[in-house]
């Protein structure tokens, strides 16, 4: 477990790398292209998924495409197919990359019926356009039973303000969406030595 706020994560006290995956949302060139901090934050998605793939636990990307013409911002969602809707954190293989038709990354994609086939409950949020693309897709992860954490420095805002009002309201009534801490945290947690009977 982690000391995140507002409680200590996972609220069941298995940080079981079985059970967790890395969700990237707006992993694209249009998203990054537009968040505030994308290369700092960029260098912490590289970090955390690099330990989550060394673990055995899963990385996601997803790729948001506009649904119809209709866009809410000026090129996003973007088109598919467009140079803009092409990944801007590389995939490796064994990496699950999931395309969805619009801002929230379980909308129109098989992101939940991947995660739970995986045996997958436990999702660490990153990516860009936080107050976007993480922030709809977490609330739909938390609507559907997932145990959802948001890495602090591993999400990228358009808008500074913004940002920190929606990793503001994950934490409100003791977690309703999930709970929020820093990368560093999670990764020490799952950099420990794995203690058994015999040690």
């Amino acid at each position: 477990m982690i000391a995140a706020d507002p409680y200590p994560w996972p609220y069941d006290g298995v940080l079981d790398p079985g059970r967790l995956a890395l969700v990237v949302a707006g992993a694209q060139t249009a998203w990054r292209g537009r968040s505030a901090r994308a290369g700092i934050v960029e260098a912490a998605i590289d970090r955390v998924a690099a330990v989550f793939r060394a673990r055995g636990s899963g990385v996601v990307l997803i790729r948001h495409a506009a649904a119809t013409d209709h866009q809410l911002w000026v090129g996003l969602p973007p088109s598919p197919g467009s140079t803009e809707w092409q990944l801007a954190v590389e995939a490796e293989p064994g990496d699950l990359v999931v395309d969805t038709a619009g801002i929230d990354g379980f909308h129109a994609s098989s992101l939940d019926g991947e995660l739970r086939r995986r045996g997958i409950d436990h999702l660490v949020f990153a990516g860009f356009g936080a107050e976007a693309t993480v922030d709809s897709t977490l609330r739909s992860a938390n609507d559907r039973g997932y145990e959802c954490l948001t890495l602090l420095d591993a999400v990228a805002p358009f808008d500074e303000a913004l940002g920190r009002h929606a990793l503001s309201s994950i934490t409100m009534s003791g977690g309703i969406f999930g709970a929020v801490a820093p990368s560093d945290l999670l990764l020490a947690a799952l950099t420990e030595p794995v203690l058994t009977e015999a040690s």
